[in-house]
């Protein structure tokens, strides 16, 4: 089996297409592309974490890196440690969202930013061209330990956003991180914000109790955990690596990962009120967040999708705040990644202060149902079907930076094709589910006509 390899860093399949020699090229490449000094490496807690560490490892020591290993830790967590330490660089070691049996790696700058597509492409030429560049027994690195700096993360977070005002302390909050890098360190963060936590697949001693994605139907025993514990304000749901969250409310309901960044955006603007009200996120993100964010004065910009797209149109636009409707909220007050510790803070901050339980203030949000699909379809014939799409859509404001979005009046329709898979993602939004759902059936039809 393939691995995959792009601006998400490494994945692939432990045993069949992710074996140590593979390992120890990428990051021997990954070395090449960073000055000598330290690099920074934290893991989830996958069963094969220890052995992808271990090539990690060997392979840094043999290009004179002194490496940081931080332990089980989130990848924000890696991302923050590796800029507050000045290292030259860090790589986080886990697959995310993937099933257990998959592992990977992600390449992180020295300013805690992932490599973005330039980056990449050096790497897969180091690769090809076999450059790698192996020290003397005497000028090779050395491993230390450090599981405590990842308490850096928690108490930058805790310094730079404003907790005092909190109206409501007695907040109990359900964590489910899927026995994942967030069990220990998540739950021990709001408990430090002065809230209660009752924890669900919190232990990293065992494997995961279910897929890693913090999808409705994955969530489903979180559910019924909360509904069955009435003294729960709100559920936290963590992927593998715990960079994105998925909100349950206090009725044990999947509000979704979707509004995730348009809630954390809305009790943003409420209650820190930044003087720069630019969101960005990418092009599939719910048209939500527009309608919140118009409602203080703000502008949503739209992005490539892919965390460092939306990182360096951030950047760019000197946005305060933005994120991917997958969970991901990025707060460039602490750092310009996924973080699901500004993620919970804002939301915390803003269910605290309110007099309303969370069903109220979700119920109050914009209302849209979003669909997805994909279909089997080679690069060539996707460009080539393009102009039927546009052909049917004429008229209407489209937007082509990453595949073909169509913005219409109360919906909108993206295809986009994937960079690993010989396949195209279709995703539309709109008021009325049936609608959604007939946009995308229009849509994948065009793209099955004859050339």
């Amino acid at each position: 089996m393939e691995v995959i390899f792009g601006v998400s860093g490494l994945r692939g399949v432990v045993g069949e297409g992710l074996s140590p020699e593979l390992i120890c090229n990428y990051v021997s490449s990954f070395a090449k592309e960073i000055p000598l000094g330290k690099v920074v490496v934290g893991n989830d807690s996958r069963i094969s974490g220890d052995m992808v560490k271990n090539a990690v490892i060997s392979s840094l020591e043999a290009s004179g890196f002194e490496i940081i290993d931080i332990g089980i830790a989130p990848t924000p967590t890696v991302q923050f440690v590796t800029k507050s330490m000045n290292a030259s660089g860090g790589i986080s070691i886990t697959a995310s969202h993937n099933p257990e049996k998959w592992n990977g790696l992600k390449f992180i700058e020295g300013n805690g930013i992932f490599f973005n597509e330039k980056k990449i492409n050096s790497i897969k030429r180091n690769l090809t061209e076999k450059n790698f560049k192996f020290q003397p027994y005497d000028k090779l690195g050395k491993l230390i330990k450090d599981d405590e700096a990842k308490d850096i993360h928690i108490n930058s977070v805790l310094k730079r956003i404003d907790f005092s005002s909190l109206k409501k302390t007695n907040l109990t909050v359900a964590v489910d991180a899927c026995n994942a890098a967030g069990s220990e360190f998540i739950p021990t963060f709001i408990k430090r914000l002065g809230f209660n936590v009752v924890k669900l697949n919190c232990n990293y001693m065992y494997t995961f109790p279910r897929n890693p994605e913090p999808l409705k139907d994955n969530l489903i025993n979180f559910s019924d955990f909360i509904k069955r514990n009435d003294s729960i304000d709100i559920g936290f749901a963590l992927d593998g690596d715990a960079d994105r969250v998925a909100i349950l409310d206090e009725k044990g309901n999947y509000i979704g990962e979707e509004n995730t960044l348009v809630l954390a955006t809305k009790f943003f603007f409420e209650n820190m009120n930044p003087p720069n009200k630019i969101v960005v996120t990418n092009l599939s993100t719910t048209r939500a967040l527009e309608d919140v964010v118009s409602l203080f004065g703000g502008l949503v910009k739209r992005s490539k999708v892919g965390e460092i797209n939306v990182v360096e149109e951030m950047i760019r636009s000197n946005a305060s705040i933005g994120g991917e409707g997958n969970g991901g909220v990025i707060l460039p007050l602490i750092q310009y990644a996924r973080d699901s510790l500004a993620a919970i803070s804002l939301i915390l901050m803003g269910l605290s202060k309110s007099d309303a339980p969370l069903s109220s203030i979700v119920s109050e949000l914009p209302k849209y149902y979003m669909v997805k699909d994909k279909i089997t379809i080679s690069k060539e014939s996707f460009e080539k079907n393009l102009l039927n799409v546009k052909e049917y859509f004429s008229g209407e404001s489209y937007t082509d930076i990453d595949g073909l979005k169509f913005d219409l009046e109360d919906s909108w329709i993206h295809i986009r094709p994937s960079n690993t898979e010989p396949i195209v993602r279709v995703i539309a939004e709109a008021k009325d589910i049936n609608k959604a759902n007939k946009l995308v059936e229009e849509t994948k039809n065009l793209m099955k006509l004859p050339c």
